[in-house]
This record gives structure tokens, C-alpha cells and sequence, in this order.
């Protein structure tokens, strides 16, 4: 079995990320691992496969912003927190105008 090695990062004097802060740091160090180290690309053979059917695939970083009310969900996606949760408000919004 192959050793685990774990990456500690300090942080700047007075840091003190809130839970969403540090798991946006984690996401980024495990992209920035992904990327670069063999043996953590099961991602490439999946693109392959659906490209094997015909599809073109791009993919980007960016922030999911979800609510739920009751049974209603909604989900929106932006390239920055602020952006998914504008996109977000709108959608949460068409179920107020719908009289929701």
C-alpha cells in the first residue's frame, strides 16, 4: 500500500477562514494535485469515453449555489460565488412571481 502524504499550508497571521473559505482551499490544492500527479487522473478516462461517443468536453472551475424550500430545489452555477448566488436569487425569484 502506498504511503499518504498530506501537504500542510500556514496560512498569513490572522487568517481565520470560515468553513466555506477552507473548502474552497481544500478544492483548489486537490485541483492543483489533479493536474499535476500521475494516478489522479481517473477523470481522463472518463472524458475519453464520453468523447468516444461524439461529444466535445470543456470543463472550468466555478461555484454551485443551491436553496430548497419544502420540496422545491433549485441549483445555479456562476464562475464566482456572488455570480451563482445572483443566479440563484433569480430562479428563487420566478417561484415568487409564479405565485410559489
Amino acid at each position: 500500500m502506498a504511503t499518504r502524504r498530506v501537504l500542510e499550508i500556514p496560512l498569513p497571521e490572522g487568517a481565520d477562514p470560515v468553513d466555506d473559505e477552507r473548502e474552497l482551499l481544500a478544492a483548489a490544492c486537490r485541483t492543483i494535485v489533479g493536474l499535476r500527479y500521475e494516478g489522479s487522473h481517473d477523470w481522463e478516462a472518463i472524458k475519453q469515453r464520453i468523447e468516444a461517443d461524439g461529444w466535445s468536453v470543456h470543463w472550468r472551475l466555478g461555484w454551485i449555489a443551491e436553496a430548497k424550500r419544502g420540496r422545491e430545489f433549485e441549483r445555479a452555477a456562476g464562475d464566482s460565488r456572488e455570480e451563482a448566488l445572483r443566479e440563484l436569487e433569480k430562479l428563487t425569484q420566478l417561484d415568487v412571481v409564479a405565485g410559489y
